[in-house]
């Protein structure tokens, strides 16, 4: 066989393999949860509501004012909330916090509760923060509605010294199948020893002096004198 045959033969050969191998091959296909998709359109929906909320910062009345982010409740039931409305308020520290609005956390008891096998816990969902006269005091409160289709979403930041609304915002999101999940209420909160569903007062643990918690004013708030404040986290509806 001479050299142009064995060359041509060669070629043949390569091309043949190049064929095969590319009726194999096939381009990876990205499948996207729709489920995720859901989750991020939601994010998305809150951080519009936070944008509604904070249009018009800065603005002179909101110098001072620190944010406390809570629950969204059931708007015929504003003693009712859900994962929904605890997701929202929730996020909203973030959101606020991303756009250089103060956020209190006032659910620090005080100290940081440790449980063998079960972690490390600094939050407290039990008990009453009194928030009446406080001045630098901006409440995150909100309701939500569903219906078969919707969820309206109705949000207000109100001054907690004298309930006036600073600003408001509104959504109305699409009923699908997690929000439907998350706005499902959660079970009402078991009787306590006094016979109600009510939250009451923590008792202080051995390593506090009394059964309140105090909680300086930050520097920006224009407050004068530090305040106190029972411990939990509750400004009216319990989380």
């Amino acid at each position: 066989m001479n050299s142009f045959a064995r060359f041509l033969l060669l070629g043949l050969l390569f091309v043949g393999l190049m064929a095969a191998g590319c009726s194999s091959w096939k381009a990876p296909v990205t499948a996207i949860n729709p489920e995720y998709v859901d989750a991020q359109e939601l994010k998305l929906k809150i951080r519009e509501l936070a944008d509604q909320l904070l249009a018009t910062m800065p603005n002179q009345s909101l110098t001072g004012l620190v944010a406390m982010p809570t629950s969204f409740v059931n708007q015929d039931n504003v003693q009712q909330s859900s994962p929904f409305g605890r997701l929202v308020g929730e996020s909203l520290i973030y959101e606020f916090n991303q756009r250089g609005f103060p956020v209190r956390e006032y659910r620090l008891p005080g100290y940081i509760d440790i449980i063998p096998q079960q972690g490390d816990f600094a939050l407290l969902r039990k008990g009453l923060v009194n928030t009446v006269g406080e001045k630098w005091a901006a409440l995150i409160i909100g309701t939500y509605y569903r219906t078969p289709d919707a969820v309206f979403v109705n949000a207000r930041l109100v001054r907690a010294a004298d309930g006036m609304v600073l600003r408001t915002g509104q959504l109305v999101l699409v009923n699908n199948e997690l929000v439907a999940q998350l706005t499902t209420a959660t079970a009402a909160p078991a009787a306590t020893a006094t016979g109600t569903g009510t939250a009451q007062p923590v008792a202080p643990k051995p390593l506090m002096s009394s059964g309140t918690m105090t909680i300086k004013p930050a520097p920006w708030s224009g407050a004068s004198s530090s305040k106190k404040y029972s411990q939990g986290s509750r400004a009216r509806s319990a989380k």
